[in-house]
């Protein structure tokens, strides 16, 4: 035997077919073995392969049909829709439900049933026996129609349409090659018409469900007829070099009204009736397209399995197991010879039958599938989830049973996916994947509470409860409380990392906080130095509203929202005597907490508490001058401690000590200046004598010890006295680094000459010449500049003179709208002309009316002020009662 013919061997795997009991019995079915039957030698006994999943399951058809078979031997089987007809040995057809039970019984052939026909009714069925006889019964009368030939008939195939058509057609043909066609006769009987003979006896016949196509085997091939045209349409030849066609039946299948499709021995043959697009003449309507395909086994029956083949077939090598027969297999292939699955059956006495002894029938409908054997027969049917789930389940594949099933729960009748996730959860245990298994529990449990709780109870048993812990569910479902302070019980003392975990996650209010917080209390007792269990403990405190206690766990550990949790739960009272712990915890944000909120927590309360912390102390006062100035409560909070805060800065960090000197005005001066004296803060030491008014220390400090020229000009110009520069230049005079420093400054603050006069001949001062230079140079500057000043401003005089003349002596417009101030009447009146004062700021009147309101105001004005003098100017009357100057004198 060749290689590749001996590896697909070792693929078979095969069935063992269970019995269906006869009334109402259980079923049992089962799926292809493990390993390959009735093999001793060492090869195959070494070879391993993957085991694939069979995509069909089987059945023995059991019931009346076990019975039939013990005393007579199958010979033909026709499936309809809603029956099943088995032929025999002795002449009887069988009509039979989907469970083997007998229906109902027809006889009148006396030799062994060859072919069985159904119209599509099921309400007529043909049989063809040896001896020439061809009967048609009807299924629902007791009318049976009987047919003599004078030569052997084995096939007949009646007219799908046979119970509704007025013909009643059938076709008939055996070994003397006659094909016949037989209808009613017009009046009475039947007439019978010979469509094909000469090539051999007839091997199978088959009228297609449409009724428009009968075909029909002989020696030469296969061959179609059509019957509404009356005329053959194809002739399929039988391939060269094949068995001789009686040795191996041919067999037909329509896989659908124009595609037949035909096994005989060795080879298969798809027909596709296709409709000729255009009509040619002398050649029929319809031709037929051919797929052809040669495979290794030889053909019993075939049938369509939706768009691929079932084949029936046998092995012409002998059983490894009996020395007989093969088994019969049954093969899925595609339409192009692709092999999908093989399946090797354990079919009753399957060593003694050969290939013609095997027929396949099926019910399209059902997707069921007949293998019958002289005392068999074995239905085949896809496998559905439930049968897939099994198989897997039975190999311990059980992720993939349940991916199978995730999804298409509705599919499943016998498995569940709560059941399929069962066994996949405790295989995983079994394995010691608990976090696999914990992982899945969402998936499988889904939000089933009782579930959870059991499946929670076989992690504890298992010791795994901190693989399901993390996963347990706290709302949808909620469990029993218990469950909850169980699992967290069980975390306390073996994973206290995971405690806290857990803690954080859950809502506290699915298990007792109480009972929880006091199982902590006292574990934290005992492992003080368990980070997680204090964390966890503060956690519980927090809700259960003890909120003192929480804060006491924080800064004692250091670590937590500390700030958070004073402000949103207001525990200032509570942190008023712990400032050094908030300190020694963030002292920038306890600082920043204590600034706004010094009502809450007084500044003497803070440095009282850290007395002996100079550093925090300083900070803290640092911080309350400098932030809390925005602050007035804050910043008037800490003057008493100015003089402390002198001398923390002068101690720890002077830098910042000139500019609190500068902005504070509540520190001691003398307490401050003998501070700053024993730390040789120099520059400090002359602003305190500035503020001392102790002008002379200050400059002599200045000069002696500061060295800052820029900073003692600033200083004796904040003075603003001439004798203070004069003390200045005379400490400085014999100070070469202060005189240059000083010609340098000289200009805005010093008269150049006074300070050149008085420096001593012979004193070397450094970069002389250059401060000289510059000294010059400045007054040119300053001279060119106030010369430049004087000429604009001088053209910027005469300009706006211009500018003030030509507006006061611009013409105003008057017309018909402007009235008079006094009497209100129109100053344009064509009827009298009178004089007219115009004022800028648009009123107008009449001359003689405005002069005698003034008059009468002048008066008044005399006896309340008692003044006696005369107005000498014009005003707006108007103006002024309503407070305005006087623009200026107006014009007539």
């Amino acid at each position: 035997m060749e290689e590749g013919e001996e590896a697909r061997r070792r693929q078979l795997q095969p069935h063992d077919v269970g019995d269906v009991q006869g009334d109402g019995g259980s079923e049992s079915e089962s799926e292809s073995g493990s390993s390959v039957s009735g093999s001793d030698s060492s090869e195959e006994e070494s070879w391993s392969y993957e085991e694939e999943e069979p995509r069909l399951k089987y059945q023995r058809l059991g019931a009346n049909v076990t019975t039939i078979l013990q005393r007579d031997r199958a010979t033909a089987i026709r499936v309809h829709p809603r029956f099943i007809f088995l032929g025999t040995d002795i002449g009887i057809i069988y009509m039979l439900d989907f469970e083997g039970h007998q229906i109902k019984i027809f006889e009148g052939h006396e030799q062994m049933i060859r072919s069985i026909s159904v119209d599509l009714k099921g309400e007529n069925v043909a049989s063809a026996a040896l001896g020439g006889l061809v009967l048609i019964h009807s299924l629902y009368t007791k009318d049976t129609l009987k047919f003599s030939f004078p030569h052997l008939i084995d096939n007949v195939s009646i007219d799908p349409a046979f119970s509704s058509s007025k013909k009643e057609e059938f076709v008939c043909g055996g070994k003397q090659g006659k094909l016949i066609h037989n209808e009613k006769g017009f009046w009475f009987g039947t007439s019978e018409a010979v469509l094909h003979e000469g090539e051999g006896p007839i091997y199978a016949i088959s009228w297609g469900e449409n009724g428009d196509l009968i075909a029909w085997a002989n020696d030469v091939g296969v061959k179609m007829y059509d019957t509404i045209t009356k005329e053959r349409i194809t002739f399929i030849e039988r391939p060269k070099g094949s068995p001789h066609p009686h040795l191996h039946r041919c067999c037909f299948s329509w896989a659908d009204p124009v595609t037949l499709i035909i096994g005989w021995a060795d080879t298969v043959t798809i027909a596709k009736v296709i409709d000729r697009p255009t009509p040619i003449k002398g050649r029929p309507n319809r031709y037929v397209e051919i797929l052809r395909f040669q495979i290794d086994i030889y053909i019993s029956g075939i049938a369509p399995y939706g768009e691929d083949l079932m084949i029936l077939g046998v092995s012409d090598r002998l059983d490894d197991e009996t020395g007989g027969h093969a088994r019969p297999e049954l093969r899925i292939t595609t339409r192009n010879n692709e092999e999908l699955s093989t399946e090797a059956l354990s079919i009753q006495g399957y060593e003694k039958w050969t290939v013609t002894d095997y027929l396949l029938d099926f019910s399209s409908q059902d997707s069921l599938y007949y293998i019958v054997s002289p005392h068999d027969v074995v239905v085949a049917k896809p496998r559905d989830l439930d049968d897939r789930i099994s198989w897997l389940l039975e190999r311990a594949k059980y992720e993939d049973a349940l991916m199978a099933a995730t999804g298409h729960e509705n599919e499943l009748y016998k498995h569940n996916l709560t059941n399929i996730g069962g066994q996949y959860l405790e295989h995983l245990l079994r394995e010691g994947k608990a976090l696999t298994a914990a992982g899945l529990c969402g998936r499988i449990l889904g939000k089933d509470a009782k579930l959870w709780e059991d499946w929670i109870f076989k992690f504890q048993q298992a010791r795994q409860l901190q693989a399901i812990g993390p996963v347990i569910p706290v709302n949808d479902p909620t469990l029993d409380p218990i469950i909850y302070e169980m699992v967290l019980n069980n975390f306390l003392n073996t994973d206290s990392k995971g405690f806290l975990e857990l803690v954080t996650l859950w809502p506290p209010t699915i298990y007792s906080l109480q009972t929880v917080i006091n199982k902590v209390k006292v574990k934290s007792h005992t492992e003080k130095e368990d980070l997680d269990v204090q964390l966890a403990l503060a956690k519980l405190y927090t809700y259960n509203e003890e909120y003192d206690h929480t804060l006491h766990i924080y800064l004692h550990l250091g670590r937590g929202n500390v700030f958070e949790l004073i402000r949103e739960k207001n525990l200032f009272d509570a942190v008023g005597n712990k400032v050094l712990d908030l300190m020694n915890f963030d002292s920038r944000r306890a600082t920043e907490l204590l600034i706004t909120n010094v009502h809450r927590i007084p500044v003497k309360r803070v440095i009282s508490q850290l007395e002996g912390h100079d550093e925090l102390q300083l900070q803290y006062l640092h911080s309350l001058f400098y932030k809390g100035n925005r602050n007035k409560e804050s910043n008037q909070a800490g003057r008493e401690f100015h003089d402390l805060q002198v001398k923390l800065y002068a101690t720890l960090d002077p830098t910042p000590l000139y500019d609190f000197l500068e902005k504070s005005t509540v520190w001691s001066p003398e307490a401050a200046l003998e501070i700053c004296r024993e730390k040789n803060l120099w520059r400090e030491m002359v602003f305190i004598h500035g503020r001392l008014d102790n002008v002379e220390q200050a400059l002599t400090l200045m000069v002696d010890r500061v060295g800052d020229v820029h900073q003692a000009v600033e200083f004796v110009h904040k003075k603003n006295d001439p004798e203070v520069w004069d003390l200045l230049i005379a400490k400085s005079i014999r100070n070469p680094v202060f005189v240059s420093g000083l010609l340098e400054n000289v200009g805005t603050h010093i008269n150049p000459l006074s300070l050149v006069q008085k420096i001593p001949n012979g004193l070397e001062i450094i970069g002389l010449r250059d401060r000289l230079v510059k000294i010059i140079s400045d007054y040119l500057l300053q001279k060119s500049l106030s010369e430049g000043c004087k000429e604009v401003l001088n053209a910027d005089v005469i300009n706006l003179s211009n500018r003030l003349y030509t507006s006061k002596t611009r013409g105003v417009r008057i017309d018909y709208r402007n009235r008079c101030g006094i009497t209100e009447t129109p100053i344009l009146n064509a009827v009298k002309k009178r004089p007219i004062i115009q004022f800028f700021c648009g009123h107008s009147y009449y001359r003689a009316d405005l002069i005698n309101a003034i008059k009468r105001t002048h008066s008044q004005y005399q006896q309340v002020n008692g003044l006696a003098e005369t107005p000498s100017k014009f005003y707006c009357v108007i103006c002024r009662e309503n407070n305005a100057k006087v623009v200026g004198k107006g014009k007539a």
